[in-house]
């Protein structure tokens, strides 16, 4: 995974590049109610259940699991 996001960091600035990610266990799906029916992600959906997370990547912190 770090491999494709260093290829994908390469042709965007530094202010658009990714520094840091998690990779979450699960998939956002329609079904899960993380997609509407045309695809788009359902932020506020994504920030409510994954704010642990998030709040991790912003704090420094790591979080396992």
């Amino acid at each position: 995974m770090q491999k494709a996001v260093d290829r994908a960091n390469r042709a965007v600035s530094r202010a658009e590049s990714v520094r840091t990610f998690r990779i979450i266990d699960g998939d956002l799906t329609i079904e899960n109610g993380y997609l509407t029916p045309s695809l788009k992600v359902k932020r506020a959906r994504v920030l409510e259940d994954f704010a642990p997370v998030i709040d991790a990547i912003y704090s420094g912190k790591h979080q396992a699991g």
